[in-house]
């Protein structure tokens, strides 16, 4: 029998999520969708933590320093953020009740490190929470082609209870620009999370 999760007691106000990013290429996912996120009616609170890899390829791809581009998200008072060393944050615990955590996202490093239990820092330390307290835990991979390494250690997340969603796009919503490819995603990301959400037009 599998045992019942424990998560926060969502009130009326909404959610508590967790949102990790790290240093993949894709650093613009876990951006937009840590602002769709906070912008949310079913969100209360997000936590945040990004990796100092995830700081780099934000530079080298956007051109954005993250403390200022945290700034003109909407809704940031809905947000605490954490610096990837703070291991003695509330979201280092399994006492801290946490709806969800989505690691967005997810470079191939940060999922050798989680399928390994070996985690080294608050991105980790998040993910490797959601696992053994049994909650929702969505890791958004990102790398191509996968080596044999890489897809053991995405097949060990999964048995361990993750949820695997590489960021790869829909067509039949018709996109026309790359925000649309990636809100779609989101959309489907947001479902699992038990978020209501037109983002995007599903399949009829």
């Amino acid at each position: 029998m599998k045992p019942q999760a424990r998560t926060a007691n969502t009130s009326a106000s909404g959610k508590t999520l967790v949102v990790a990013a790290t240093g993949a290429s894709g650093a613009r996912l876990g951006l937009r969708f840590l602002g769709h996120v906070l912008g949310h009616t079913g969100v209360a609170k997000v936590h945040f933590v990004a990796s100092e890899a995830y700081r780099l390829v934000l530079r080298r791809e956007e051109g954005l320093d993250l403390e200022a581009a945290l700034q003109n998200l909407p809704h940031r008072k809905k947000m605490a953020v954490y610096a990837d060393a703070q291991l003695d944050a509330p979201i280092a615990s399994g006492s801290f009740p946490v709806d969800g955590t989505v690691v967005i996202p997810a470079s191939m490093s940060t999922v050798g490190t989680l399928a390994a239990g070996a985690g080294r820092n608050l991105c980790h330390r998040a993910a490797e929470v959601a696992l053994k307290e049994g909650r929702t835990l969505i890791v958004v991979p990102r790398e191509t082609p996968l080596s044999l390494i890489h897809l053991r250690a995405l097949v060990t997340l999964k048995e361990a209870g993750a949820t695997v969603a590489p960021f790869i796009p829909a067509f039949y919503q018709g996109p026309a620009t790359i925000e649309d490819l990636m809100d779609h995603f989101f959309m489907r990301l947001l479902d699992h999370l038990g978020l209501d959400s037109s983002l995007s037009t599903r399949w009829t």
